[in-house]
C-alpha cells in the first residue's frame, strides 16, 4: 500500500489485516518500487498524491510490469483523473474515504480476476495476419494496429526470451527509443489489454526489468497461416476459423 498520510494508512492497513491479508505500507513511490521487489505483492494500492512522484506514473510502472493488480485509492474524484488512472492500467479506481469492507471486497474482486482458473477448454488466442486481428476461443475478433501487430510478432518470435524496448521501438514504432520515451510501454499496455479481452492473464506480457518485455506463455498463441487470395474474407466478411481445432 502506497499512502503517505499515516492515519489513513493505519486505518486501511487495519481493515486489510483483519481480512487476513499480508500488508506492507510505504509512503513514497520510490519506496514502493524497492519494496515490491522484496515483498512481491499480488495487489498494489496506489494513492495519486505522493510526495516524491506522480501517482499516475507509479500506476504506469506497475501496470507495465504486468505482475501485480493495481488499485488506485485516492481522494481525487475528478472524471479526468479516473479516466487517466484506468487508461494507464489500473484495475480499479476507488475514491477515499472508503469503508474497510468495501476496500477488502474490491481487492478480492481484482484478485479473483487475476487468479481465475483456466476454462476446461484450453485457451488459445489465434493471430490472423490477413485481417490483422486476434481471435479468441469464442471466435470474437479484436483488431490490432500495425504497431501492435509488429510488437506481438516480435515478442512471439523471441519464443519466451526478452525483447528490448529499443528493439520494439525500432520494429513497431519505426524509430529509435529516446530518453524518457514511454511510447513502447504504452503500446505494450494497450496490446496486453486487448489480449485480456480474449481471456489471457493480465500477466501475459511481462516486463523484464532493465531488459524489455517477454511473452509469459508463448504456447497460448497460434499464428494462422495466410489464406490464399480466393479464400480470404472481404472487409465485411471475415475469414472463417470454423475448421480450426481449438
Amino acid at each position: 500500500m502506497v499512502e503517505d498520510v499515516p492515519t489513513v494508512a493505519a486505518a486501511m492497513r487495519a481493515a486489510l489485516l483483519q481480512a487476513g491479508m499480508d500488508v506492507e505500507t510505504v509512503a513514497t513511490g520510490s519506496d514502493a518500487l524497492t519494496v515490491k521487489d522484496t515483498f512481491r505483492p499480488e495487489i498494489v494500492l496506489v494513492d495519486l498524491e505522493l510526495p516524491d512522484m506522480n501517482g499516475i506514473r507509479l500506476v504506469e510502472i506497475f501496470a507495465r510490469d504486468g505482475d501485480v493488480g493495481v488499485l488506485v485509492v485516492t481522494s481525487n474524484d475528478e472524471i479526468g483523473m479516473r479516466v487517466a488512472g484506468l487508461d494507464t492500467g489500473a484495475d480499479d479506481y476507488i475514491v477515499k474515504p472508503v469503508p474497510g469492507r468495501e476496500l477488502v471486497a474490491r481487492i478480492q474482486a481484482v484478485h479473483r480476476r487475476m487468479s481465475k482458473p483456466p476454462a476446461a477448454r484450453r485457451l488459445r488466442i489465434f493471430v490472423d495476419h490477413t485481417q490483422r486481428t486476434l481471435i479468441g476461443n469464442s471466435g470474437d475478433r479484436t483488431l490490432l494496429t500495425e504497431a501492435e501487430m509488429a510488437a506481438l510478432d516480435t515478442l512471439l518470435e523471441a519464443s519466451g526470451s526478452s525483447v528490448s524496448r529499443e528493439w520494439l521501438s525500432r520494429i513497431a514504432l519505426k524509430r529509435p527509443l529516446h530518453a524518457e520515451d514511454r511510447a513502447v510501454d504504452q503500446l505494450v499496455m494497450k496490446l496486453r489489454r486487448k489480449l485480456t479481452e480474449h481471456g489471457a492473464s493480465p500477466r501475459v506480457i511481462l516486463s523484464a526489468r532493465r531488459q524489455g518485455y517477454v511473452i509469459a506463455d508463448p504456447s497460448l498463441f497460434r499464428v494462422l497461416p495466410a489464406a490464399p487470395p480466393s479464400e480470404q474474407g472481404t472487409e465485411n466478411e471475415p475469414a472463417s476459423i470454423a475448421s480450426i481445432s481449438l
